[in-house]
């Protein structure tokens, strides 16, 4: 065991409960604790919110406190909700190294029906799921997919522990559905794994054909759902749409309601920058002629269903605009006076945007008996902004003080009025010093691609190291490409990789041993001053009072920090270090996990390359 490990582990007792379902040889610090905690708020049926660093090996911590009951209750499930599909991945590798799981307990994976999808269709389609899943209904329904055959569905066999992968290579073996042979088993499963969507979206959550009301409800990665929950709530339309929806009504003879969008061009005509309009200003001049909304966009929605299906029976991409636009109308119905919904106008189009995820993500933990929230970075602030009652906070770590250097540079920022190619140059000046002498996996994550860019401009690429550089816009294929590159160099004489906070690097990829043993943080990743969220503040100032911009922004800036910050610890042998370039996070530090702290200040580049050596060595 490496110096400086000996609190990372417990030792495993010969008689404790949870042996039998613990795969490896010790507890790692940490562990038992948090799995007798889980268990505990299983028997009391309530909520428990868990953080833990990244390493500290969560997965398998509450698959060891689940299990016992699964085997116990013979009626009780186990949904598990991640963000991604490689998180999805995770749980089920993990509960694949557990032997002797007891015969009537199986687990499931259950992906998006085009994600699952082995028929040769347009790559372009199965990106619109909504679309693609109409279009698959239709197939069903005409006899015109080989892959649908209810008998050789009904006769295929899955393994007790069924991943992605292994769902495919059965399912391809035996020409069937991947999607229709994991959909019939989920009623069956005790433990199904799945992303946020199946339980946020209602509609969704009813293909499971499942009783949630004896489960137990994992969400991974937990400083996401909140995210995730709001941004499902946008609805939003374009001019160019609009224009589109017009010519739509023409050719389907519903000309009489090309009123409808004239009236909408007026208002978005009238914005430049984003705008607040009014909801009940928009209601009532679409009533003067139409006499109820919901109505009218119950109608819409109605035209467009049958402009969907007409297509799909022709075997195109069924997408209506007039039912987008019906959709839009029935949002805005539903969201008149709720507080935390307000419409924009701005830049050529109109958005419904939610403020506030709680009413969603409640309505989506009481459907469960008990619930497990666990991120490394939230803190008991969660339960206040989903609107959890009666939650439980713990928080844990295996990491020792002395495998971890945070350091705060107080004498750079990029607070959005000191911005400027000085201050850039400054930053870049720390970033040079720490790339060009210590000879490691480097990672510089910013606050904003606006701060890239300024990085950029400031000459970051003049830094004598391989290099590798996120862009706004690129495919998930070239990012991928970029980030295994870097990992390969990293290993051979160090790499800097520059992306973003909340960027697929900062949040969703590991980086073991020496791939990424130093983090700079560049700012904090508030959002940029706007109308929005001045709205948004106002909202959360009503809801928490003067902590309303802490609930606002702060939190979820903090914890988007501290994901990117969290890369450089992966197990117990790493350490690293980490560089917070913006004076603000001292006014945040309380927020930050206890392991991510700045410890040390520094305030010369000679000074931070001093404490890294010393600290490598």
């Amino acid at each position: 065991m490496k110096n400086g490990l000996r609190r990372h582990y417990q030792k495993l007792s010969t008689n404790n409960e949870y042996k039998k379902y613990f795969p490896y040889k010790e507890f790692r610090y940490g562990q038992l604790e948090a799995i007798r905690e889980a268990a505990e708020i299983v028997t009391l049926k309530g909520h428990l919110i868990l953080r833990a660093p990244s390493g500290f090996g969560k997965t398998i911590t509450m698959l060891t406190a689940i299990l016992p009951i699964l085997e116990r209750e013979s009626d009780s499930k186990l949904m598990w909700l991640c963000r991604t599909s490689r998180e999805n991945n995770r749980v089920i590798e993990e509960l694949k190294k557990i032997n002797d799981i007891p015969g009537s307990i199986n687990g499931m994976v259950i992906e998006a029906r085009a994600k699952l999808c082995i028929k040769d269709v347009d790559r372009d389609l199965k990106k619109d799921h909504e679309a693609f899943s109409i279009l698959c209904s239709e197939l069903k329904r005409q006899g015109k997919c080989e892959y649908h055959n209810k008998l050789k569905i009904e006769r295929v066999k899955l393994p007790q522990i069924c991943g992605v992968r292994e769902l495919m290579e059965i399912c391809e073996e035996n020409e069937v559905c991947p999607y229709e042979v994991a959909k019939r088993r989920i009623p069956n499963s005790r433990i199904v794994v799945a992303n946020y969507n199946y339980i946020l979206i209602p509609q969704i959550l009813k293909t499971l054909n499942t009783k949630l009301d004896n489960s137990i409800l994992v969400v991974d990665e937990a400083h996401n759902l909140p995210e995730v929950a709001t941004e499902m709530e946008v609805e939003k339309v374009t001019v160019r749409g609009l224009d589109e929806t017009s010519l739509e009504m023409m050719r389907e003879g519903v000309e009489e309601y090309k009123w409808i969008i004239d009236e909408m061009l007026k208002v978005m005509e009238k914005s430049g920058e984003d705008r607040v309009v009014d909801k009940i200003y928009l209601k009532n001049i679409l009533e003067e002629k139409c006499g109820s909304l919901s109505q009218l966009a119950s109608t819409l929605i109605k035209i467009g269903d049958n402009v969907r299906r007409r297509i799909a029976r022709s075997g195109g991409k069924p997408v209506s605009h007039i039912h987008h636009l019906g959709r839009f109308l029935m949002k805005l119905h539903e969201t008149l006076g709720k507080d935390e919904y307000e419409l924009f106008s701005g830049n050529g189009e109109m958005w419904i945007e939610c403020f506030d995820p709680s009413n969603i993500v409640k309505r989506m933990y009481k459907m469960f008996r008990a619930t497990i929230s666990m991120s490394g970075t939230i803190n008991e602030n969660y339960g206040e902004l989903v609107g959890l009652e009666n939650y439980r906070y713990i928080e844990v770590s295996y990491i020792e003080k002395g495998n971890i250097l945070p350091i705060l540079v107080p004498n750079v920022t990029t607070d959005y009025d000191m911005r400027g190619p000085k201050m850039y140059q400054k930053i870049c000046e720390y970033i040079s010093i720490v790339a060009e002498n210590i000879n490691t996996g480097i990672g510089v994550f910013t606050a904003s691609y606006e701060v890239l860019e300024g990085l950029l401009n400031a000459g970051i690429r003049s830094i004598r190291k391989p290099m590798y550089i996120e862009s706004r816009n690129e495919s998930p294929k070239i990012n991928e490409w970029k980030i295994e590159e870097y990992k390969r160099m990293a290993k051979t004489g160090g790499a800097v990789y520059v992306g973003v906070c909340g960027g697929r690097a900062s949040e969703g990829e590991d980086f073991p041993g020496e791939e990424m043993d130093i983090v700079l943080l560049v700012g904090i990743p508030f959002p940029e001053p706007s109308i929005r969220m001045r709205k948004r503040n106002e909202y959360y100032e009503k809801r928490f009072g003067e902590n309303g911009s802490l609930y606002s922004y702060i939190i979820p800036s903090i914890w988007k920090a501290s994901q990117a910050a969290g890369r450089v610890i992966r197990g117990p042998e790493d350490r690293g270090a980490i560089i917070y370039l913006d004076e603000r996070y001292k006014r945040y530090i309380k927020l930050l996990p206890e392991w991510l702290r700045p410890r040390k200040i520094v305030r010369e580049p000679e000074q931070l390359k001093e404490e890294l050596t010393l600290f490598f060595t």
